[in-house]
């Protein structure tokens, strides 16, 4: 006879189908394996009728959310930045029209809701849990990556204009060390022909990991970011990290690296251009490099602390609601 293990806790639905493709798992398929690891029910949210949505960003299925409140089911919206047009912030914004018929946010940094905040009246109760990165995956023992650089610096994103790739390359070449690398992971970067510098293409988390045990820092300098998951996994993996001063990234830093300063610092207009200062990026890249050291341990960041973070949220729904 078979035995099946109780699951703790509410049934929680979630408005995504995981794949479970094992190179690059997505926020909902990480989400779902470390929440059944951990005993808790969790199932996607048109299978069967939950206790507790959880709505990554949002959803077109408005009917169904209504058919659901009528039946007690409550409702929690995980979201990004607004994805609006700050002059116009409810036109065709389906985050807006999601959001109405929520019963609880989770934003992922301070910053995040900040900028919701300053386009939009925000009523609902909100928390705040930052990404996780799987502690299994990312620890600090283990292989690494060997590039044939003596020193190695690492940066990695899906690559777009406002993640800055261009003032990083500038900040790397005026560190002027024959003994130093820079290694670009992610889709879309475009890269000068330098024997120094290394573009990999998009990298599998196991790959991302070995590279963070090689490399001496991670440096990541957009013109805003909400909360880079690159950024947690790297501090997970042991990682200091020199970031850009606009958005949410400082939050997740905190004592483990160190800022280079943008010239604005704005939660509104965080699509204009905003450049980094180089000249104090230099210094605090060396500073670190003399350095030599990891990070101090960051448990807050393990994917595990994040799905309990999220399901303290739910009981407070559901408590709140009873």
């Amino acid at each position: 006879m078979l035995w099946f293990k109780k699951k703790k806790g509410p049934l929680v639905g979630i408005n995504a189908r995981p794949r479970f493709l094992p190179e690059s798992p997505s926020f909902a398929e990480q989400f779902i394996k470390e929440a059944r690891r951990q005993g808790r029910a969790v199932c996607h949210w048109q299978k069967q009728r939950p206790d507790l949505v959880l709505l990554i960003g949002k959803t077109r299925y408005l009917d169904l959310v209504d058919e659901y409140r009528k039946k007690g089911v409550r409702f929690v919206q995980r979201i990004d930045g607004p994805g609006a047009n700050p002059a116009n912030p409810t036109v065709d914004n389906q985050n807006w029209d999601t959001y109405h018929k929520m019963d609880a946010l989770i934003f992922q940094t301070k910053f995040c809701r900040e900028a919701w905040e300053s386009l939009l009246p925000m009523e609902k109760p909100a928390y705040i849990v930052f990404n996780g990165a799987d502690e299994k995956i990312f620890s600090r023992e283990g292989k690494k990556e060997n590039f044939g650089f003596k020193r190695l610096i690492v940066t990695a994103a899906r690559w777009r204009k406002w993640k800055n790739l261009s003032q990083m390359i500038e900040l790397f070449r005026n560190l002027k060390r024959d003994d130093l690398g820079l290694v670009v992971a992610g889709t879309g970067a475009e890269v000068p022909r330098d024997k120094r510098i290394l573009a990999t293409g998009k990298l599998s988390h196991q790959q991302m990991a070995r590279v963070f045990r090689a490399a001496d820092l991670l440096l990541y300098l957009p013109w805003f970011e909400w909360c880079p998951k690159v950024v947690v996994q790297a501090l997970v993996a042991g990682l200091p990290v020199v970031c850009s001063s606009n958005g949410g990234t400082k939050e997740l830093v905190q004592d483990c690296g160190r800022l280079v300063p943008n010239q604005r610092n704005t939660v509104k207009d965080y699509y204009s251009p905003n450049p980094v200062e180089i000249e104090q990026g230099v210094k605090v890249v060396n500073d670190l490099l003399e350095n030599r050291e990891r990070v101090r341990p960051r448990p807050d960041l393990f994917l595990s602390a994040m799905v309990e973070g999220y399901f303290q949220v739910f009981e407070k729904v559901l408590d709140k609601n009873k």
